[in-house]
């Protein structure tokens, strides 16, 4: 009795861990970007992590080309900003039904910005041509291996932290000044229109997801979702002992995806902060992924959950359909006897 009553209050303990994690996020979802995790992946499994983020080098937003300007000059400009700010700008005047003057404003609005783009793209051209030559000339002494040491580690890797720190720079400065033209077409809108609701999409192509959903407009919004509600709905079902053994293994691999991110191995440089303690190998995130994985080998969702009459009324009568033997054993040892 003591064992089951401490394995619910383990499933419990868990289940509170995840739902608030989750529910932290839902609302403080402007403070939290599952992109700032991934950008830290070290280690065998950090290029996959890496890989989901939305253009973290900037090769396709920062992808200057030369183009004609409205007066007629050459300028430097960059097609997954433009093409994307002129489908925002579509894309309002076709949900809301604007006006032929707020239409002609819209189109003046995209002009402007995308003005203040190929300025920026001027100004900092220089600059952007060398960072892709240094990231070139680190792929490439990455690519060639290294010797193992800790000092080589460090060198590669506070050459590539200096580098996305670099690009952060334009690329915050870009991305900001597409939300701000996205709200200057917001402003364009009267009330009637506005109660239709704000229009979701990327402000780059680099962010777009190859299919469109309903509720998700971009991969970086897609990433964050699936976090925030998958942390939420493991910790409820936990709470609730609904679904134990399957929210278990969910919670379990949520966190074999973190110790990929930042495994506890000591080769793997940079090592965790002192802050957080010292593991070898096994740190906290195992502990817990280990804790799971045994809550999904018993059935502490029967024992104080919601899982006693999913199984006492839909697991059991399944199983008997499928497993006849198993419900009329009994009636069928009796009639061999005879």
């Amino acid at each position: 009795m003591l064992a089951v009553v401490m394995l619910v209050a383990l499933r419990l303990t868990i289940g509170w861990h995840f739902l608030y994690e989750g529910v932290w996020k839902i609302e403080h979802a402007d403070k939290f970007s599952a992109t700032a995790l991934m950008a830290t992946a070290k280690g065998p499994a950090a290029p996959l992590f890496l890989a989901m983020i939305p253009d973290l080098d900037g090769r396709q937003r920062l992808d200057l080309k030369q183009a004609e300007g409205a007066d007629g000059r050459k300028v430097v400009t960059s097609d997954a900003y433009v093409n994307a700010w002129a489908a925002l700008k579509q894309k309002v005047v076709d949900t809301y039904q604007v006006s032929d003057e707020q239409a002609a404003q819209a189109e003046k609005l995209f002009g402007l910005y995308k003005e203040s783009l190929e300025s920026y793209l001027a100004d900092n051209r220089e600059d952007i041509e060398a960072y892709f030559g240094s990231l070139e000339r680190l792929e490439a002494r990455k690519a060639a291996g290294t010797n193992g040491a800790a000092h080589e580690k460090k060198r590669i890797w506070d050459a590539e932290q200096k580098l996305r720190t670099e690009v952060k720079g334009w690329l915050s400065d870009l991305d900001g000044m597409g939300e701000e033209y996205r709200m200057a077409l917001w402003d364009l809108l009267d009330d009637d229109q506005k109660a239709l609701g704000p229009i979701r999409a990327p402000l780059s192509e680099a962010d777009a997801l190859p299919v469109e959903l309903p509720w998700v407009k971009t991969r970086t919004q897609l990433f964050d979702g699936l976090i925030t509600y998958g942390l939420t709905a493991i910790g409820a079902c936990l709470i609730l002992g609904f679904c134990t053994r399957l929210a278990a293994l969910g919670g379990a691999a949520f966190l074999v995806s973190v110790l990929l991110v930042q495994p506890p191995w000591p080769t793997i440089y940079p090592p965790a902060p002192e802050v957080v303690g010292h593991a070898l190998v096994v740190d906290k995130n195992f502990v817990e992924m280990i804790a799971m994985i045994v809550l999904a080998t018993t059935a502490v969702g029967r024992w104080g959950g919601l899982d006693y009459f999913v199984y006492h009324w839909l697991g059991r009568p399944i199983l008997s359909c499928f497993c006849p033997r198993n419900s009329g054993g009994e009636e069928q040892e009796s009639g061999n006897a005879v």
